[in-house]
């Protein structure tokens, strides 16, 4: 479990200042040492082809665990997050009728929020120096990101393989900074990580393993990526293996299963940053307002600064014709039919599954 009292790494007081004025939330530094042994587990790990059809995870392998490949001379690895969690309603009725949007997405891109702040603390504390001594990426770069929070004493990794801080449990994006520069406590914070400082699992819990539909997490800090209900609504970009289908609920972009089920999430608390408060695609999204998108102008227009984004507006409507069928919209049937003759193989090919799939039930 987690430890009655939150623990924070300890950071220099120029850093805390800097990231204070920009509201961030989890901070730590961690030395850009690598791991082989790590190294050697993500190989393995996209050999058995759990990264599905994410090349770019495959290409960048090499990189994973070497900052040094991403900023030449890099001394440190600082470690920020905020918290993006926000409580679901009950407008949706107690069946629900619309497709499930995951928390982090239902306002603006966290990659352009944190982003920015990140920018303006990297900036501050590389004063007068190139901006060839520092890199920002937040969840932009191939860096092991789960890792080095761990190491920097601002997480550890959960058996559902997502970063858990003791203060927001896993309701938190993750950002990094890397410097050039040399911070004073590293070996402290480096000692903090392995000092289960952050909590743990409960032993015998497997709550998130057991909720998980599609059967991605394979056990205690295994995750097939390929079978992730996130990755096949959002970084997947072709047909989604049949077998797959029912299982992803009313979900079009993400999912929170892991996380909702989670005991350490017992302090989540409702975020204070207005980009995340402020709903774009919002908790639910209306499946007929999705299949009615018939350009990429109609869709940029509705979900502009959001991640849905990410989805694209043929990836949208793939999702949304499987969530229509999970979650027995019958009143959709009609349009399921006309999208069955879209241009658009990858939709037609869906909104026909669709289309059996609530003939065959009724």
């Amino acid at each position: 479990m987690i430890p009655r009292v939150p623990y924070d790494p300890p950071i220099p007081q120029e850093l805390k200042i800097a990231t204070d004025a920009e509201g961030l939330e989890v901070i730590g530094i961690a030395s850009p040492a690598g791991s082989p042994e790590r190294e050697r587990d993500y190989v393995e790990w996209i050999l058995r082809g759990f990264h599905g059809s994410m090349e770019y995870l495959r290409r960048h392998a090499s990189m994973k665990y070497r900052p040094e490949a991403l900023l030449p001379g890099c001394r440190s690895v600082i470690v920020v997050g905020v918290n993006y969690y926000r409580r679901t309603t009950t407008e949706d009725g107690p069946r629900p009728s619309n497709g499930r949007v995951a928390r982090y997405a239902w306002g603006r891109d966290y990659h352009k929020v944190l982003g920015s702040m990140l920018r303006r603390v990297a900036r501050s504390l590389h004063d007068g120096r190139a901006s060839e001594n520092y890199r920002v990426f937040v969840d932009s770069g191939p860096l092991a990101e789960r890792f080095f929070a761990e190491r920097a004493g601002a997480a550890f990794v959960a058996k559902n393989t997502l970063a858990v801080t003791s203060r927001f449990g896993s309701w938190f994006v993750i950002g990094e900074i890397l410097s050039a520069r040399t911070f004073d406590v590293e070996e402290r914070a480096r000692t903090a990580a392995g000092a289960g400082v952050h909590g743990g699992c409960p032993r015998g819990c497997s709550r998130c393993i057991d909720v998980c539909p599609t059967g991605a997490l394979l056990g205690p800090y295994q995750i097939d990526a390929s079978k992730c209900i996130s990755y096949l609504t959002i970084e997947h970009k072709g047909a989604i293996p049949v077998e797959l289908r029912r299982k992803m609920g009313g979900w079009v972009f993400g999912c929170d299963l892991c996380q909702e089920v989670c005991p350490l999430n017992v302090r989540a608390e409702v975020t204070t940053i207005p980009d995340f408060t402020n709903s774009i695609a919002g908790e639910r999204i209306r499946l007929d307002e999705i299949l009615a998108l018939e350009t990429d102008a109609e869709f940029t227009q509705r979900f502009a600064g959001s991640p849905v984004m990410r989805a694209g507006r043929r990836g949208l409507i793939r999702n949304a014709c499987i969530a229509a069928a999970n979650l027995d919209r019958y009143d959709l049937l009609e349009t399921l039919r006309r999208l069955a003759h879209n241009p658009d193989d990858l939709i037609a090919e869906h909104a026909r599954w669709a289309v059996d799939e609530l003939n065959s039930r009724s």
